[in-house]
Order: C-alpha cells, then structure tokens, then sequence
C-alpha cells in the first residue's frame, strides 16, 4: 500500500503511515518557543525562565528534528493566521533580547536546517560584551535561516516603567510621545542598519493594550508578538501573535506538553549537593 506521501508503507507500519505527523495533514496549531540567554558551562546563571543550557536547547533540537517538525519564519507564521497550510508538525522558535549568548547554538540550528527568529533590543548593540553587537545580527540575517526584528529601543518592562505604563501616564517624565520614539526608532535604526523593512514588533515582557496596539499600527509594524502563552491557529490575530517561553530548567516531558498546548510550564533547577 501507498503513503499518503506516495512512497510504499509496509502493512505493519499503516498506522503510522496514515497518521497526522505525515505531509498529507496539514497543522492545526502553531506553538512559538521563545529563549533568551544560552548557557554554555557550569558557570552562569542557573537555568530558568530566560535561561537554559547549551546542551538542553540541542537536545530540544533534536527532538524537534527527529519528530518531523518545520520550522517558520515571521512572514510564514503570519501567512499560517491567514490560512496558509504548512506541515502537520510546525514550530517557531524565537531569541528575545539579542543576548550574544544565542550565537552559541547557531550550529545547532543550521545542523538541522532550523529557521529562527532574534529579536534585538536596538538601543543594546555595541553597548557592552552580553549582547549581540551589529555586525553579529548582520551576519544573522543575511542568513536565509535567520532573521532579525525589533525588540524597541531599551526594552523597558519593570512593574511601573512598561510601555503600557508610559502611555497611560503612570510614568513620571514618560508619555506617548516615549511610546512612539520606542516604536518608530528601532524601527527606522533596525531597517537602516539592515536594508530592508521591519514589519514586525516584540513588545518588552509581552506587556501590551489596546493603545500600544494602535500605536504600533501606526509606527508601521503589521504584527505582534506577545508572551500570552497559547498556541496559535489559523484566522488569528496577527497583532496579538502567541508565544510560550521555554523555561530552561524543565525536562522533556515539558517541553513536549507546550508543543501540544503552548501552555507555559514553570520548573525549578535542580538542587545542587
């Protein structure tokens, strides 16, 4: 008998053979994995919510590869809200921050031939060693694999000091008009630097409303990233894309649920003796 992929499938392996993971389905959910810092020793922070080991992403990686699963870039994952079918088994995987750190599990990436996502905080570029400095995100996004968009200009996301608070009011010295140098900067810094346009927009911590929504519309971001952690599915809302942050110190049973759900898991690292 046939595969729905047209290569011979053995009577023993129908099941699998006509099951969801082939190319004949097509997905019904896209799950976005965001990190952030990479460790790659003993030294470091420990693993966490923005944190988790070299050898931990690899073999998350490898897990990914091993189950089939593609891998979309920004133009794709908007194009998957609009009912474009892509794979049974799609992901996204997104850096936040811009962290150096990142560029250690670049091989990773390309060894199974994984697009990603780096979101650059563009006011951090040449400010210091910790984050990827600019001839480093060039590299990343002449890459057809990579690619390279605005975080805003400092990323600000302390309780009280949001973007979100900026333009309620609720920040003494900031407005909208901080709101909109934000937006509109990093957008123009990103798009000279880069060569060509930047339609798309991480806001700091996730954190966002309904006034920030319009004044991104505005800077000219067509759509939008969030840390809601869901999965998403076509005929969603490009402006309010879901996303789910990969805690570092969680295992592979975890990992495999927020594929399914996107849900976010929180883990402790281990204790060390």
């Amino acid at each position: 008998m046939k595969s729905a992929a047209g290569g011979f499938c053995p009577a023993l392996l129908l099941a699998a053979c006509l099951s969801p993971s082939y190319a004949s389905a097509a997905a019904a959910t896209l799950p976005i994995l965001v990190y952030h810092q990479i460790r790659s020793g003993p030294e470091g922070p420990p693993d966490g919510m923005t944190v988790i080991s070299a050898e931990r992403f690899a073999e998350q990686m490898r897990w990914l590869h091993e189950q089939g699963y593609a891998t979309l870039s920004m133009d794709e994952v908007v194009k998957f809200l609009k009912g474009k079918k892509f794979p049974a088994r799609a992901v996204a995987i997104h850096f936040d921050d811009g962290w150096r750190s990142a560029l250690t599990v670049r091989p990773v990436l390309e060894r199974y031939g994984f697009k990603a996502t780096f979101w650059s905080i563009v006011g951090s570029p040449g400010t210091g060693d910790l984050f990827i400095d600019w001839p480093g995100l060039r590299a990343l996004d002449e890459s057809a694999a990579f690619e390279v968009f605005s975080h805003t200009m400092t990323h600000p996301y302390e309780a009280g000091n949001t973007l979100a608070d900026w333009i309620e009011g609720k920040t003494p010295g900031k407005g909208a008009a901080d709101v909109r140098w934000e937006l509109e900067r990093s957008k123009r810094v990103l798009e000279e630097k880069l060569a060509h346009p930047v339609p798309y927009l991480d806001w700091p911590a996730g954190v966002s409303n309904e006034a920030l929504v319009a004044a991104a519309v505005q800077a000219g971001y067509t759509a939008l990233v969030t840390t809601i952690d869901e999965v998403n599915r076509p005929g969603g809302d490009p402006l309010s894309i879901r996303r789910t942050v990969v805690n570092g110190a969680c295992g592979e049973a975890d990992f495999r649920a927020i594929l399914a759900d996107g849900k976010y898991r929180g883990c402790e690292p281990p204790v060390k003796k």
